[in-house]
């Protein structure tokens, strides 16, 4: 029986894509693969995982580390590129995978690494600082000698070919999916128990996701107060979002929305429970994600999943991935999003009609596939 080593790291970032991504992906391998033995090495989750054996390691800057500064790079540094692939060895694992853009500096195993997008290499000054900058030249490199690279989406795939030089032969799309929990189903009095946990108007339009300058999230509020109608109407905007302090990679949307006087029209929410995120897909009037640069693009397929009208911008994947079940748009065009805000706040028949393509677009993609679709990446590997 082989047995695949993966690194458990990014759940150490229980809200990241790739904790998401990796979740769902341990979640699902020993039901596609029963026949080989999955081996999670993790920092510290304490996450179970029925069916796969997860064994805690540290790295040698550990003692060190108090969670955030230069120690907490390295620790993590150290962890990826040297624990990971030491203790895998110790086991004699057949194979590793890294599910981020990362990977080990040497391995006697064969290598498997997840790419999820080339952000850090493909927007320019999104590295706040110089070891930010030579962490990813650094994981440039060490991917590069990967024996099978898996991305989430063909715009991905084309950015690893452009900017990693890595052979299309050498890729695999295995799309991302919308987990069970996020369906058109809404539970008795869903609607009532998340208005009264975070006083969420009666209608609402939302925004989820990251609060980097490339989300675009400063073309969403001045389409916004662009669109007077919906606002006068009494509909709302819900901005959930963590917005630390400005910087390169950070704008400061709050003083944004002040200067756009739309202060009294949109709700800012630093977090919501994970728990409580398809009731607020579904308690939405549309979703809006205007992101300039996605690898894949979840929330608008949990949105679709959860019969949300869906607003996108039609850049870099979010294309391939809305299909025609979404209202896509110019990322930049603010005149577009205003007029398309106030065409979906009015008109029930456009409503209706994204609402009900939304499930059945989320409906094509599933985990189930792509941990199987991964087991064949593995196979592959081994039989070399």
């Amino acid at each position: 029986m082989s047995e695949i080593a993966i690194s458990g790291l990014p759940l150490d970032y229980p809200r990241s894509g790739t904790a998401i991504y990796l979740t769902n992906l341990v979640r699902w391998l020993p039901l596609v693969a029963p026949y080989m033995d999955f081996r999670l090495f993790v920092r510290w989750s304490k996450q179970p995982f029925p069916g796969v054996t997860v064994e805690r390691i540290s790295s040698p800057a550990a003692p060190l580390s108090g969670g955030s500064g230069l120690a907490a790079r390295a620790d993590k540094l150290l962890w990826e590129i040297g624990s990971f692939p030491a203790a895998a060895a110790i086991r004699g694992s057949d194979l590793l995978h890294s599910p981020t853009f990362a990977a080990p500096v040497i391995s006697s195993a064969p290598v498997v690494v997840t790419i999820h997008d080339l952000i850090p290499l493909a927007v320019p000054g999104y590295h706040r600082s110089r070891q930010s900058a030579l962490y990813s030249r650094l994981m440039r490199a060490t991917c590069r000698r990967a024996g099978v690279i898996i991305t989430v989406s063909e715009h991905s795939k084309r950015d690893i070919v452009r900017l990693l030089g890595i052979p299309e032969d050498q890729i695999r799309v295995t799309y991302e999916a919308a987990d069970e929990r996020f369906n058109a189903k809404p539970e008795p009095g869903e609607a009532e128990r998340l208005r009264a946990a975070y006083s969420l108007p009666e209608k609402y339009l939302l925004y989820l996701g990251g609060a980097e300058r490339r989300k675009n999230i400063e073309t969403l509020i001045r389409a916004w107060a662009a669109a007077g109608a919906p606002r006068r109407e009494g509909i709302k905007l819900v901005v959930v979002a963590d917005f630390p302090r400005p910087d390169r990679l950070y704008l400061d949307i709050p003083k944004l929305i002040e200067e756009s006087s739309v202060q009294q029209d949109v709700l800012v929410l630093r977090i919501v429970d994970e728990a409580d995120k398809p009731a607020l897909y579904r308690g939405a009037v549309a979703f809006c994600f205007p992101s300039r640069y996605e690898g894949f693009g979840l929330p608008i397929l949990e949105a679709m999943a959860c019969g949300t009208p869906v607003l996108s911008s039609d850049a870099t994947s979010l294309q391939e991935v809305a299909g025609g079940a979404a209202l896509l748009l110019p990322p930049d065009d603010v005149s577009s999003w205003a007029e398309a805000i106030v065409q979906v706040c009015s008109s029930e028949a456009e409503r209706k009609r994204l609402g009900e393509a939304g499930p059945g677009r989320a409906a094509r993609f599933s985990w189930r596939q792509t941990a199987a679709e991964t087991v064949t990446v593995y196979r592959g590997l081994l039989e070399r």
